[in-house]
């Protein structure tokens, strides 16, 4: 009898630690990834929480001169642009009729925008696309031109971070 009950017992116990640690791989945590979409191939991801930041630079394709947007993971799986850095004004810059501020050569634009999905951009040698977070620089310029690239939030099960840590994939 003595044996049944211990049997049961560890039984119990290793069903609670099963449901434990299951429960525990498959709990959702925010996954940043940039996607080639033409290509149907995920680039890079990386875990990232509420409150992170990244940054996305570019040469104006008209005007020839930097730019850098300001972007914030604002929940956790929605991305929010907070400013944008720039030269001179050109097409497709942010509107200078409010949020500016002049900082020597440079416009510092606030951006009022509104929380994204995720953020697209077609691929162009010439605009030197770069991607910042957390020290990791992503480079888009060796990739085919016309590219859709897109960077986006999702929920992934916390076992895919530890399997595949973070950075590229392959």
């Amino acid at each position: 009898m003595k044996g049944w009950r211990h049997f049961i017992f560890n039984r119990r116990v290793g069903c609670l630690l099963f449901i434990f640690f299951l429960s525990l791989a498959l709990f959702p945590v925010s996954t940043l990834e940039i996607k080639n979409k033409s290509e149907g191939k995920v680039l890079y991801f990386r875990r990232v929480s509420p409150g992170d930041r990244f940054e996305f630079r570019y040469l104006h394709s008209v005007d020839k001169t930097p730019v850098t947007g300001y972007f914030l993971i604002s929940s956790r799986t929605k991305i929010k642009p907070i400013e944008t850095r720039f030269q001179s004004y050109g097409p497709g810059l942010p509107s200078m009729e409010k949020n500016i501020c002049r900082n020597g050569k440079e416009f510092k634009v606030g951006v009022e925008g509104t929380e994204m999905e995720d953020f697209s951009f077609f691929v162009s040698p010439m605009t030197r696309q770069t991607f910042i977070l957390k020290g990791d620089r992503v480079e888009f310029s060796h990739l085919q031109e016309g590219g859709i690239i897109s960077i986006e939030v999702s929920l992934r099960p916390l076992f895919w971070e530890v399997i595949f840590k973070h950075g590229s994939p392959s």
